[in-house]
Order: structure tokens, then C-alpha cells, then sequence
């Protein structure tokens, strides 16, 4: 369960979604040379009318993965369907011609397709897609597979019975859904384009249209739209083209659809005259936010031709160089936490929106300060030097695909084709790809860039909203917009001068003390300064390297009263910069990027993780370098640091999961730092406190560094030897201090543990908890038989609580067990009804109960095994897992050899102990704790 405290300073930051399709027409030109295809793959077009791509893909060996997307979503729903595309592919999972209700997730699950990771749907307003992949092509895994999509397209058995029990899980997943941040961007959706028909079909459905729907209207619904003409398949493995092309003719090339094909919705209008407007609303459970918006009719053009092309990459590069300005914006800013340019096609419209996020209440400064900066923009444009950064940062984006290309696994390439083909994308070789785009930058000007802003910012609007606590009135947020029109504008900007970098090199290269070469092809080199380098050469990624920093005893040098104070100051640690140049220089110097990295404390030291490439390692671990010697903890912090934990906890008061972790711990373990943080003494901290406690470990604790990923290995010990490497000697370990803390839970469990969260009326949880041991290498076969039993007691609460009773949409359950520290846990988590909450405590310690006493047989522990077995090989294959496992090695050897032998140990759990885990542990009764809505203020809009 996550906490504040995991949240706290992340935010400083903000993080834009990612650009999707093309632009509207703007002042480019209109070159009409077509887009070359990707010679890879071979589309066809079965004689049904079934569209047919398949593509050959190596990674990972021996594997393939299935895509059936259908052209239908919940705008084609009728007012009686509300929610029924949604509702049908739930049934697709439910009950089908050649396979009873329950048997296709077990059936999957013994040949290593993971519920959710391999085998999962999606349905959204346009289309509903259905995802398996598979680990080998065994003819039997291959047509269990295709008997399942062939089910999908024309069996779906819509049984009475089985539809009630699965209206409880979309209502559960609808639940789910409704957090009070989603229900707000609802409202704002609604607002911004209230005519378009995707605004008012929410995937989801209604509560009412999901109580009343009947298998009569979910089988007219799929025997209407369900049809060759309307669907795609793509395959995409390590197979011969050929086969897959026969494979998907065999599967599908009889499946005709029933009656003439259905009419298509219209998609509704923007209402082109509706001029500036406002929306407030109240929000006390979650953080303020402002935004402006203009929107556009009609969706963007498919990217098909050159002229296309240029346009989304006009637009692109606008908002590059547009975003880079607000971010500059608010590192100097008292009143913005964060700002940016976002760009969202509405089926129908697309949105064109500036978004902040104030600081404590100053909303009119805020949104002042955003106004100026996009009158600026449109007046005047980007200058050249944006243009060339903002060119230079989108290439290096597409780039990236080029090199990432020969090592993308087959799951996201299908994932992506699929979606590509029905939009209509030209998909190209990505080296095609980053040719097309020099061409369509290639002299591009400020004014060409400008052209493409105006044309994007030219739509219905503004809409202006703003949410907060207590907000103002929508006169008041008019009135703001309006000043701000009628003011003279800001001076034309100036390209920021970019500082010379303050550190130079260190004086001589370090020395190598050793060097070893352990298992699995790792390397490590341990210099004289004491600072250890274990690395690692993968072709996982073509280009990236996982780094990994590890420094100090973490937790174990921290005092109890501290690690609040610790835990925020690692949360906002980049964002203090150095101590001889601010955040926005290092912007400069680096890019946004270099930035990018994570600082955490773990019971066993500080780790700071960051994804570099072959090319910026160097720069990246110059930077580093410097943090580790002279981090800032500037006093800009300060100014936006109580706005930040203000946020962060009135997000918390709909975090059901973080609620309950801490009213377990407030209960279990009082007076640990584990439970709810104490607002007041957070909301006092200052830089100069985060600094105290952080700095010493920064500057002086040993430096464990991993690197894993492309790259040479002489090169990369030489560049941590220039920078890390040669460093002055760093102090010893922290010795252990007395007043740090480890978890522990009482002998016998307390009574049931009630709190109260303020999100949805219509959500509560239960969570029960089972303490374990504390874990010591010497108990690692325990810990695995653990493991599976989690993953059996999963699967089972997955069949009886979800399935069966329909009383959830995704239940939990896992075991920690963090070596020497913490005492270990087994956790089942549910999430449901208030009003179901009895009949979910009851059921889950039925299913424990029934664990406990021996109930599981050879297919439970093989169909909860497999999956596991193969989502291990997966994530073995990855850089980020190496690096995990490599982080600390040095000082923790049996992690490296657990991590190494993680798949014979798996295997070799016998059914015999994980009954003997059982009983052993599932015997006990569990602390149980429950979460149930509270009373809450009314919100609303005005």
C-alpha cells in the first residue's frame, strides 16, 4: 500500500501526456507525397472482409502476441446500452463457446499467460481491443488462443447467471474508476464540449444502465457490431509471416457477420460560437488545479501523407518550445507548482489546453502568469533558439525509436500496430520514419512554428476552470481572464543565457583498487577512493542503461523522529539542485532529462535510480558527480513545500489503500513513522531541515554504483572513473544507530481496525494481514513457498470474490518479506461496496481457512506457478530487473545469488510446503482492518 510520505515532492514536476495524433491544418504546406510503409509487415484482407498485419519479431525468442481489435466502443451505445461494449468484453473473459464460465483464465494460466500481464482488454469510446500473449508457439498454446479470439468474435455466451455475477465486477471496476479526480475531469470534459457524443458516453456505463442491462441487450449489441468488416487481427512473434497469415485464415476466415452492417453515431459538433466561459469547483480531495482551454472541431487527420507529417510535427515542436517557457516559468515562480501545454483529441474536437497548478491559494497570479506567457507566445513566437532546441528534442524522441527498434518486444509492437492500423497511421520502418521527419523540419522557421500555435489556439474558448478547496466565483475567474486581456502584454522574451558549467574535471582519473568477473557475465571494479562499480553489458535495450546509485545504510542512519524529514527530502532532492548553479541552469546545461531521476530511502541504504543512454552517460554522471558532493537543498523549495504537503494530503483523503496501511500501522506499531504523518511538523519543514538530514549521507557515505545496459564496458569504468571514481576517499558506513526503527506486529492481533476515507460513498476496502518472520537468507525456500501461496490465495479470492460472488473488480494479495529489518507480512487486499463489505471478510477467510486446512491441489499450484515462472523469465530480460539485482550485490552477495537462481527455486517449491506454509501462517487469525466512506462536505460546480 503506498503512502504520503512515497508522494511527497514528486509533484514539483509536471508531467505531460504524451502527444497523440496529428494536427490540425495549419500555415504548412500541403505536400501530398505519401508516407513509405514498413516493408516488415504484410497486411491482407481476409475474403470475409476481415483486416488481417502480421509481422515477424524475435524478442522474445520463440514468442508471439495476439491482437483482436474491433472498430466499435461506447459511442455507437444507445442510450438503453450505456456501458455495453464494455460490459461485453467482460463477458468475452466470462463464458464462451469452448469455454465454460472459469475455465479460460486456469486453462491460460497453465501455459504461463499471466491474468492481466498477458491476457487483458481495454474498451474506450471508438474501439474495444482484446490482448493475449504467449511465451512459445506450440501449436496447442496457438490454438488454444485463437479458439479463445475466434469465441470473442461470434461465441460469446451471454448466460443469465454468469452476467450477474459479472455486473457486480463492473460495477466494482466502476467504482473503481470514480475517484474524485476523475469525476472532476468528467466535469471539466463535459464543460469543454458538451455536444460531442464521446463526452457523453462515458466507456464505463451509468450505475443505472449497468443494473438494468440484460444478456438480450449484450448480444444484440455484440451480433451488430461484432463483424469481420469492423475488426482487425495482428500478430506479431517470433513465427514466419506465412504462418501467421494461415493461422489467422484458418481461425477467422468463416466467421460472417449477422445482417447488414449498422449505421454509424454521429460524433456531435463544437459549438463554434461559444466564446470565453468559466467552470469552478469545489474539490477538498484533491489538490487545486486552473486551466485554459480552446478547442477545436473535428479529429485530427491521419499522419498519411508529408503534408500531415510536417503539421504534427509543427505542433510538436510548439509545444517543446512553449512547455520548456512555463517550466523556466515556474522554477522562478512563488505562485506556480507546475504549468504546460497539453494537446487531447475528443473524438470529434480536440483540446488545446494550458494547465497549472497554483501554489496555496494564489489561482488569479497563477493564471496570470500563464495568460502572459501564451500571449507572448502568440504574438511574438518562439525565437530561433527555441525552435532549434524544440526541433532538436522532438528528433532525439524519434530517434530513439530507431535505436530501440531491433530490441521491442513483440507485446508493445503489437499493442501499437494495432492501434496504428485502425486509425489509419502510415506505420514506417523507423529509420523511414526519423528521414520523414528531418524533412518535414527541415528550414523550419519561428514563423512557421507560430503559424501552427495560431491555428491551434484558434478554437471555441476559452474555457477557463479551476479547482480548490474553496474556490472563487465563476465572476471572479472571469473577471481574472479578462484583466489579463485588457493589459499590455508582456515584453518580448529573451533566450535565456545558458550557464557555464561550474564544475570542472577532477584532477586526475581514479585508480582501480580491483577488478573481478562474477557470474553471468557482471563485472566489478572497486577503486582506491573505495567507491565500487558492478556493471553489467545486456542487449535488452539498444542503447539504455539503467544506473543505479546506492549509498549509506538508508533507514539504518536515520532516527525515528527523523524519517518523515528524510523521506521528503529525498522526494524533492533533484529539484534542490546544486550549490553553484540553480535548477533552471542545470536545465540548460543538461535538459529536462538529466533531471529526471529518483532518490529513495530503502531500509538498507539511499538508492537513487535514473535511465541514461550510451551517448549522455558522461554528461549524466558529471551531474551526479556533483550531487553527490555539493547538493543545493536550495531555499526555493520553501516557498512551495506547504503547498505540496497541503496537496499531498488532501489527495490522501481518498486513498483508500494508504488510509488503511496507516490506521494498521497507527494501531500495530504507535509511535513508528509508519502510520499518518503529523501534518503540522511536515507542513514546518524547511530546506535547511531537509538538508540536515540528508547532506551528511549525500557527502560522505560510500558509493556502491551499477550500470546495466548497451554500452562498453572499458568506456564506462573509465567514465566512472574520471567522475565517481575519482572522488577524495568517502567516510565508512554509518555506524548503527539506536533510535532508528523496524516493524514488528504484536503477538496476538487487535481487534478490527475501522477508519474512514473521503472519496466515493460507494467504495470500501478490507484488508487482512498475516505477520510472518523476519527473512534471513537461510529461510529462502520458505520465503518461496510463500510466494506461491500468495499467488494461489490470489488466484482463489480472484475466483470466489470476483468471479463467483462478483463482490470486486481486482482483488490482492502478497507477500513481503524485506530481509533482517521489517517482519514479514501476507496481505490480502479487496476492494468493494460498503454494503458488501460482510459478505468479502466472510469469503476471504473462508478461502484462507480453507488453504490453511490443505485445499489446494497440483492444478492450483501449476496454474498459479507458471504465470510466475513466466513473468520471472520476463522481467530477467530486462535491464531495470539486473539492475535491481545488481544494486547493493556488493555488500549483499545473496541477493545477487537469489536474484541468479530466482527461477530453480520457483520451480522447486514442492505442493507439500506451500500446504506446510498454509498451515503454518494462513492458521493464524489476520489483523483485519476495513475502510468505509465517511460523511463528507457537498461539492459542486457553480
Amino acid at each position: 500500500m503506498p503512502t504520503i510520505r512515497a508522494a511527497l515532492g514528486l509533484v514539483l514536476a509536471l508531467s505531460l501526456a504524451p502527444l497523440g495524433s496529428s494536427a490540425a491544418p495549419t500555415a504548412a504546406t500541403s505536400d501530398s507525397r505519401s508516407l513509405p510503409q514498413d516493408p516488415a509487415l504484410r497486411r491482407g484482407v481476409l475474403p470475409n472482409g476481415l483486416r488481417y498485419a502480421v509481422m515477424r519479431n524475435a524478442l522474445p525468442k520463440g514468442a508471439v502476441s495476439l491482437r483482436l481489435y474491433v472498430d466499435v466502443g461506447s459511442r455507437e451505445e444507445t442510450e438503453a446500452e450505456r456501458g455495453a461494449a464494455h460490459f461485453v468484453e467482460h463477458m468475452a473473459f466470462r463464458g464462451a463457446r469452448h469455454f465454460q464460465d472459469g475455465e479460460l483464465e486456469r486453462a491460460l494460466a497453465l501455459i504461463g499467460v499471466g491474468a492481466g500481464r498477458d491476457h487483458n482488454a481495454d474498451t474506450g469510446v471508438a474501439s474495444t481491443s482484446y490482448r493475449l500473449d504467449l511465451t512459445d508457439t506450440a501449436p496447442a498454446h496457438l490454438d488454444l488462443a485463437f479458439r479463445w479470439l475466434r469465441d470473442v468474435a461470434d461465441g460469446i455466451t451471454f448466460e443469465p447467471a454468469a452476467m450477474d455475477r459479472e455486473r457486480g465486477v463492473v460495477l466494482a471496476e466502476k467504482e473503481a474508476r470514480d475517484a474524485p479526480g476523475a469525476l472532476v475531469r468528467d466535469q471539466v470534459t463535459s464543460f469543454v464540449a458538451p455536444r460531442l457524443r464521446s463526452t457523453l458516453r462515458d466507456p464505463i456505463g451509468t450505475d443505472a444502465s449497468l443494473r438494468t442491462m440484460t444478456p438480450g441487450v449484450l448480444e444484440a449489441f455484440h451480433a451488430r457490431w461484432y463483424r469481420p468488416e469492423t475488426a482487425w487481427v495482428v500478430m506479431v512473434g517470433d513465427m514466419a509471416p506465412e504462418a501467421m497469415e494461415t493461422a489467422i485464415a484458418k481461425a477467422f476466415g468463416s466467421w460472417t457477420g449477422k445482417g447488414s452492417p449498422p449505421a454509424r453515431a454521429a460524433l456531435g459538433e463544437i459549438e463554434a460560437g461559444r466564446g470565453l466561459e468559466a467552470l469552478v469547483i469545489a474539490t477538498p480531495q484533491i489538490a487545486s488545479g486552473l486551466s485554459a482551454c480552446k478547442v477545436l472541431p473535428g479529429s485530427p487527420p491521419a499522419t498519411t501523407n508529408a503534408a500531415s507529417l510536417r503539421r504534427n510535427s509543427l505542433r510538436q515542436v510548439w509545444q517543446s518550445a512553449l512547455n520548456a517557457r512555463l517550466t523556466q516559468l515556474t522554477n522562478g515562480s512563488k505562485t506556480l507548482l507546475s504549468a504546460g501545454m497539453t494537446v487531447t483529441d475528443l473524438d470529434g474536437g480536440q483540446a488545446v489546453c494550458f494547465s497549472a497548478a497554483p501554489n496555496a491559494e494564489a489561482w488569479d497570479a497563477a493564471l496570470a502568469a500563464g495568460q502572459d506567457e501564451l500571449r507572448r507566445f502568440g504574438r511574438d513566437g518562439p525565437t530561433e533558439l527555441e525552435v532549434e532546441a524544440a526541433v532538436a528534442k522532438v528528433r532525439n524522441s524519434v530517434r530513439s525509436d530507431v535505436t530501440t527498434a531491433p530490441t521491442q518486444l513483440s507485446s508493445s509492437l503489437a499493442t501499437y500496430l494495432a492501434q496504428a492500423l485502425a486509425e489509419g497511421w502510415v506505420v514506417m520502418e523507423p529509420r523511414a520514419s526519423l528521414r520523414a521527419f528531418n524533412q518535414a523540419v527541415e528550414e523550419v522557421t519561428p514563423a512557421d512554428v507560430k503559424a501552427a500555435f495560431a491555428a491551434d489556439w484558434s478554437g471555441s474558448g476559452p474555457f477557463l476552470t479551476l479547482t480548490a478547496p474553496k474556490p472563487p466565483t465563476r465572476e471572479a475567474l472571469l473577471a481574472s481572464w479578462r484583466r489579463g486581456e485588457a493589459g499590455e502584454g508582456p515584453a518580448k522574451y529573451a533566450d535565456a543565457v545558458i550557464a557555464q558549467w561550474a564544475y570542472g574535471p577532477l584532477s586526475e582519473p581514479g585508480k582501480i583498487a580491483r577488478r573481478e568477473t562474477l557470474a553471468a557475465g557482471i563485472t566489478r571494479v572497486t577503486f582506491r577512493n573505495g567507491v565500487i562499480l558492478t556493471l553489467k553489458k545486456t542487449s535488452f535495450e539498444n542503447g539504455a542503461i539503467a544506473l543505479r546509485l546506492w549509498f549509506g545504510t538508508g533507514r539504518g542512519e536515520v532516527a525515528a523522529k527523523d524519517f518523515d524529514t528524510a523521506g521528503s527530502a529525498t522526494g524533492v532532492f533533484p529539484y534542490g539542485a546544486l550549490g553553484k548553479h540553480s535548477y533552471d541552469e542545470l536545465r540548460g546545461i543538461f535538459g529536462d532529462e538529466a533531471l529526471d531521476f529518483d532518490l529513495d530511502i530503502t531500509p538498507y541504504a539511499f538508492k537513487l535510480e535514473h535511465v541514461v543512454s550510451d551517448d549522455t552517460l558522461s554528461p549524466r554522471l558529471r551531474l551526479l558527480t556533483a550531487y553527490m558532493t555539493d547538493p543545493g537543498f536550495r531555499d526555493t523549495l520553501d516557498a512551495k513545500f506547504g503547498t505540496e504537503i497541503d496537496n499531498n494530503f488532501r489527495d490522501r483523503q481518498s486513498d483508500l489503500w494508504a488510509l488503511l496501511r496507516e490506521a494498521v500501522m497507527d494501531t500495530v506499531a504507535p509511535g513508528l513513522p509508519l502510520g499518518t504523518p503529523d501534518r503540522a511538523a511536515m507542513e514546518r519543514l524547511t530546506s535547511k531541515d531537509l538538508a540536515a538530514v540528508l547532506r551528511p549521507a549525500v557527502t560522505h557515505d560510500p558509493i556502491e554504483v551499477t550500470l546495466v545496459g548497451d554500452m562498453d564496458e572499458a568506456a564506462a569504468i573509465d567514465l566512472i572513473a574520471r567522475t565517481l571514481g575519482a572522488l577524495p576517499p568517502r567516510g565508512p558506513p554509518p555506524k548503527p544507530r539506536p533510535d532508528t526503527f523496524s516493524l514488528r506486529f504484536p503477538a496476538t492481533p487487535p481487534p478490527q481496525i475501522d477508519t474512514l476515507h473521503y472519496g466515493s460513498p460507494d467504495k470500501a476496502a478490507v484488508a487482512m494481514i498475516w505477520p510472518l518472520y523476519v527473512a534471513v537468507p537461510a529461510r529462502r525456500k520458505e520465503e518461496d513457498a510463500l510466494k506461491l501461496l500468495a499467488e494461489v490465495f490470489g488466484d482463489e479470492l480472484r475466483h470466489q470474490v470476483r468471479e463467483h460472488l462478483g463482490k470486486t473488480y481486482s482483488p490482492t494479495v502478497f507477500a513481503s518479506t524485506p530481509d533482517y529489518v521489517d517482519q514479514g507480512e501476507l496481505d490480502a487486499l479487496v476492494e468493494t461496496y460498503p454494503a458488501d463489505l460482510e459478505a468479502v471478510r466472510a469469503e476471504m477467510r473462508a478461502v484462507a481457512t480453507r488453504l490453511a486446512a490443505g485445499q489446494i491441489t497440483s492444478e492450483m499450484l501449476e496454474a498459479a506457478r507458471t504465470p510466475m515462472l513466466s513473468g520471472a523469465r520476463a522481467e530477467a530480460a530486462t535491464n531495470a530487473w539486473w539492475a535491481e539485482a545488481l544494486s547493493g550485490s556488493a555488500h549483499h552477495d545473496e541477493w545477487l545469488q537469489d536474484a541468479l537462481h530466482q527461477e530453480d527455486r520457483i520451480k522447486a517449491v514442492t505442493l507439500a510446503q506451500v500446504k506446510a506454509a498454509a498451515a503454518t501462517w494462513l492458521a493464524h487469525d489476520p489483523i483485519v482492518a476495513v475502510i468505509r466512506p465517511a460523511p463528507r462536505p457537498q461539492e459542486g460546480a457553480r
